[in-house]
C-alpha cells in the first residue's frame, strides 16, 4: 500500500520523481489557475493548448532544483467542482500513469472541490480514494506481472487539502487496509475461497485486532436450526460456516449494531443453474458477507465508541444428488417455512437464519448486505444500490451517508401489498415472486424474519459490489462498496463526541 505522508514547511521535502497536479477551466487562461502559482509559467510556455480538457495528460522536465523531477499535468475538465466518481478515477488514472512510467515517489496537488461532501468529508474521500488508487489483485500472476513502482506520494496542504492533519492520514489508511482486505476476500477464486477459507481468515484479522470471533460449523449451525442455511449447503461437498464478530467499543450495556451478510462462496444457481456465460462472476457472491465483515474490523481499526456483532452466513450452492429442489419446502430457524420456487434464489434462503440469529444479541438496528437479486442491477445500474426498509429515518440516514462517501443508495418500497408476490399455496411463503419486481420480492422474504418493531435495513448492493470491466474509478472486481457508508453512518449515530475521542 502507498506510503502517503503531508508536505511539512518546515522542512523541504525530499526531491520527488513526479509532481502531479489537475488542470480544471473553461478555457486555457482559467484552467492554468488551478495549477501551483510556481508552476502556471512553464505550463503555459509549454503546454498543449487545452491542458484541462477531460483525458488531456503531459508531462514536462522541471529541471534540477525543483521538488520533483518531471510534472505530470492532468485535465479535470471544465468544471473545479466536480463528483467525487470523477475524483476518484482522476487519482486512479494518475496512480497508474506514474506506475507505468516507473516512478517511485510523488508530491500531490488536488486544487478541485468535490459535490456532496465538506472540506472534511473530501479529504477523507480524497485519502481514502489515494490510498486504494494503485489497487490490484496480482497473487495468480507469473513472477513477471506488473511491476507497481510507486511507493510514496506527499499531499500538498493545500486546495482540497488545505487544513489535513496526521490523524486523517492514519484514518485513511487504516479504511483502505480493511477495503483492500474486503476486496481481496472478493477477487479471490472460489477454489481458494470456500467457506472454511473465509471463516479462517476473518478469524485471524479479528484475533489481530483483540475482536471475539465465533465460528459455527455444520454440527453447531445444525443445533441452531437454521434450516434455510442447511438446505442450500445440500448440494455443496463443502461444509457452510458462520462466522461472527464481537466488537465492544461502546459503553457496556449499550444495545449493538447488528451488521448481518450473505456469503455465497460460489453460486451456480444449484438444481435451477445459471446459464454457463459469466458464471465465473459467482465468486463475488459472499461480498456481502466482506462488507459485514469488513465494517466490524474497520470500525475496531478506528476505535470507533460502538458496540458491533457481525453475522457471516457462507455456503455455496452447487447442484447434485442431494442438492434441494425447487418444490421443496425449507422450515428456517424462527420455525416460518417457505417453498423453494427457484434454487438460484438461495440468498435470502441463507440470510433468511442469519437475520432470525442477529436477534440473539437484541441488537438497537441490523443492517445485512446481498448481492441479492440481478433485478438490481435491471433498476439501477451500475451506480447504486437498493436499500429497503420500512424506517424512514433509518432510510434518510443511510442514503445521506451514501452520499457523503460516493456510495449511493436508493430507496425501494416494501408495501404490505407486495407480500402477495411471494404467497405459497404450500408454505407460509415462497423464495420467488415472479419476473416483476425482483428485488422487492427478495426484501419482502428477508422481512418475514425479521422483529417489526426492530430498525433493520436491506442493502442490495448486487450492482455495485463488482465490476467487470472497471468501472467508475473502481479497478476490475471486488469494489468494497457499503464499507465507507457504513462506517459514516456509524460515526453519524454516534453524533458529537468529547474531544480527543475517535467517533467524531
Amino acid at each position: 500500500m502507498l506510503k502517503i505522508s503531508i508536505q511539512s514547511g518546515k522542512a523541504r521535502a525530499p526531491r520527488a520523481d513526479a509532481h502531479i497536479v489537475f488542470a480544471a477551466g473553461a478555457g486555457r487562461k482559467e484552467a492554468l489557475v488551478s495549477l501551483p502559482a510556481d508552476l502556471r509559467a512553464r505550463v503555459a510556455a509549454s503546454g498543449p493548448a487545452a491542458p484541462a480538457a477531460d483525458g488531456a495528460f503531459f508531462t514536462l522536465p522541471l529541471g534540477e532544483r525543483g521538488q520533483a523531477a518531471r510534472l505530470y499535468v492532468f485535465g479535470a475538465g471544465k468544471e473545479t467542482e466536480i463528483s467525487p466518481r470523477k475524483a476518484r478515477g482522476l487519482l486512479r488514472v494518475a496512480a497508474k500513469t506514474l506506475n507505468r512510467s516507473g516512478e517511485s515517489s510523488a508530491i500531490l496537488d488536488f486544487p478541485l472541490t468535490l459535490k456532496r461532501m465538506d472540506a472534511k468529508e473530501t479529504r477523507d474521500f480524497l485519502l481514502r480514494s489515494l490510498f486504494l488508487a494503485d489497487y490490484a489483485f496480482p497473487r495468480y500472476k507469473s513472477a513477471d506481472a506488473e511491476k507497481t513502482p510507486l511507493a510514496a506520494i506527499t499531499v500538498q496542504p493545500r486546495g482540497a487539502f488545505a487544513g489535513v492533519e496526521a490523524r486523517e492520514v492514519e484514518e485513511a489508511r487504516a479504511f483502505a487496509r480493511v477495503a483492500r482486505l474486503v476486496r481481496d476476500l472478493g477477487n479471490t477464486p472460489s477454489n481458494d475461497m470456500l467457506p472454511r477459507d473465509f471463516a479462517d481468515r476473518v478469524r485471524k484479522e479479528a484475533k489481530a485486532r483483540g475482536v471475539k470471533v465465533t465460528i459455527l460449523d455444520k454440527k453447531a449451525i445444525r443445533k441452531e436450526r437454521m434450516g434455510g442455511l442447511l438446505a442450500v449447503n445440500r448440494g455443496a461437498a463443502e461444509e457452510p460456516r458462520v462466522v461472527v464478530l464481537e466488537y465492544r467499543g461502546g459503553r457496556k450495556g449499550d444495545a449493538p449494531v447488528a451488521l448481518v451478510g450473505k456469503g455465497v462462496t460460489f453460486d451456480s444457481g444449484g438444481i435451477s443453474i445459471k446459464p454457463a456465460d459469466k458464471m465465473g462472476d459467482m465468486k463475488w457472491d459472499m461480498m456481502g458477507a466482506a462488507t459485514a465483515m469488513g465494517a466490524v474490523l474497520a470500525a475496531a481499526d478506528l476505535r470507533l465508541d460502538v458496540n458491533l456483532v457481525g453475522i457471516a452466513a457462507l455456503t455455496e450452492n452447487l447442484p447434485s444428488g442431494s442438492s434441494y429442489k425447487p418444490g421443496d419446502i425449507v422450515r428456517f430457524r424462527n420455525g416460518k417455512t417457505a417453498e423453494i420456487d427457484n434454487t438460484d434464489a438461495e440468498g435470502r434462503v441463507i440470510l433468511a437464519d442469519a437475520l432470525d440469529y442477529a436477534a440473539e444479541w437484541k441488537p438497537a438496528v441490523i443492517l445485512d448486505y446481498a448481492t441479492l437479486t440481478g433485478a438490481a442491477l435491471v433498476a439501477l445500474g451500475l451506480e447504486a444500490a437498493i436499500v429497503f426498509t420500512d424506517d424512514d429515518a433509518l432510510a434518510k440516514e443511510l442514503v445521506k451517508a451514501g452520499e457523503r462517501t460516493d456510495e449511493r443508495l436508493w430507496r425501494l418500497p416494501m408495501w404490505e401489498e407486495y407480500r402477495e408476490n411471494i404467497r405459497s399455496d404450500w408454505a407460509d411463503m415462497k423464495n420467488t415472486g415472479g419476473r416483476w419486481g425482483g428485488s422487492i420480492n427478495g426484501a419482502m422474504f428477508l422481512k418475514e424474519f425479521v422483529d417489526p418493531k426492530r430498525p433493520w435495513a436491506h442493502l442490495d448492493i448486487a450492482g455495485t459490489a463488482y465490476y467487470d470491466p472497471d468501472h467508475a474509478g473502481y479497478p476490475v472486481g471486488a469494489t468494497s462498496f457499503g464499507l465507507g457508508l457504513t462506517l459514516r453512518w456509524l460515526r453519524d449515530r454516534l453524533g458529537p463526541k468529547k474531544k480527543g475521542t475517535r467517533g467524531d
